[in-house]
């Protein structure tokens, strides 16, 4: 998988270069030919110079792309001493990170490293959270499926981005691909979730949740409570895949972490499991809060129209009535 993702990623490059190349050599003809206009040799002046520049825009983010350090992967041999190189290098890495520096972890010292990856696995997991409570309540409400995908999308992206900032405070490209690339393989690995699998995960927490609302059990709200309850099921597995991703992310930039992709994916789905049923909770409770008073607020409009059509209707009688018994008033 991780190779075809790496081949369409090539693909989707090549393009995109091809149509940049494309677009900017159809504006400097253009520049050229306005400066061949005024004169020949200004022409070719501003045809060298603009060639020039364009190279020194081109090699030279490719000169320090060269030049970044590739990415802390720990090495599959514990006790060999690359091992202790990468431990080394996550130390010194670490020794500046603002979260490790506030909580007063020397990572130098026995335990120190251990230590530090701790405080940063809570500031993943918290931030992990937020982002899951936010796509649940987003893509609840919306019910929009494209736009939802779309939400989901750039949240789990973001949310990658927020964890690799937390572990390395200046994630380099070569890093941040690197990182990408395994969350991405390891949330499409063969014998990924299915229906089921998400099912098994989120209806217990839903069915938990709506029972201990009370507007589930009040009869006449029976196709209310249905659309409710798939709100929350919409918004409850975006949150649980969101979760399941940020734990992702967070296993691959823990220094210490020596899991395989399929480990990886196990524990994923355990903490995704635990941590649903509070974000689920919390809110449910503003979904259905909003939901209800715009069903109140809808239900008052029909009553409103309804009464002024009733009103209507006896205003009218009342002058048929008035009509038809005026002769008789005046015989």
């Amino acid at each position: 998988m991780i190779t075809e993702l790496k081949h369409f990623a090539k693909v989707i490059g090549l393009l995109l270069a091809t149509a940049f190349i494309i677009f900017l050599v159809n504006q400097v003809a253009g520049v050229v030919g306005l400066a061949s206009e005024l004169h020949s040799y200004f022409g070719i002046l501003v045809l060298v110079l603009a060639i020039a520049g364009i190279g020194i825009l081109i090699l030279y983010p490719l000169f320090l792309w060269w030049r970044m350090p590739p990415a802390l992967v720990p090495p599959e041999d514990k006790d060999s001493a690359a091992y202790e190189d990468y431990l080394q290098a996550c130390r010194k890495r670490l020794q500046t990170n603002s979260h490790v520096l506030e909580a007063g972890i020397d990572v130098i010292e026995e335990n120190g490293l251990a230590s530090a990856s701790k405080v940063l696995e809570q500031k993943a997991l918290k931030l992990t959270q937020g982002s899951s409570g936010a796509v649940f309540l987003s893509t609840a409400i919306s019910q929009n499926g494209s736009l939802d995908a779309f939400m989901v999308l750039s949240a789990q992206m973001r949310l990658v981005w927020g964890i690799a900032k937390i572990y390395n405070q200046r994630p380099n490209p070569k890093e941040l691909l690197w990182l990408y690339t395994n969350v991405v393989g390891s949330t499409f690995v063969a014998g990924q979730l299915d229906d089921a699998d998400i099912s098994g995960q989120v209806t217990p927490v839903i069915s938990k949740v709506m029972g201990n609302m009370a507007g589930g059990a009040i009869p006449g709200f029976a196709t209310a409570s249905s659309i409710l309850t798939n709100m929350i099921f919409e918004g409850s597995v975006n949150a649980f895949l969101t979760l399941r991703v940020g734990a992702i992310a967070r296993i691959y930039c823990d220094p210490l972490n020596r899991e395989t992709k399929k480990g990886a994916r196990k524990i994923a789905m355990k903490e995704a499991a635990i941590h649903l049923g509070s974000i689920v909770a919390e809110g449910s409770q503003k979904v259905s809060s909003t939901f209800w008073n715009a069903s109140k607020g809808a239900a008052g409009d029909v009553i409103g129209k309804a009464g002024g059509a009733v009103k209507g209707v006896g205003s009218t009688v009342k002058k048929t009535l008035s009509r038809v018994g005026k002769p008789f008033r005046n015989s």
